[in-house]
């Protein structure tokens, strides 16, 4: 979600939890510190057309 809507972290998660709410999901969003040492290892690759 922060790579296709080019968000900064604290704003695509609060977008996440805004959406969860939305669809009426009881799902947990991670804290942004959790989210911040995961982004640093995790690759996102984004094919283009």
């Amino acid at each position: 979600m922060k790579v296709l809507f080019g968000l900064p972290l604290r704003q695509t998660t609060g977008f996440v939890e805004s959406l969860l709410k939305l669809v009426g999901s009881d799902w947990a969003v991670p804290d942004f510190s959790t989210l911040c040492r995961h982004q640093k290892v995790l690759n996102v690759s984004l094919p283009y057309r």
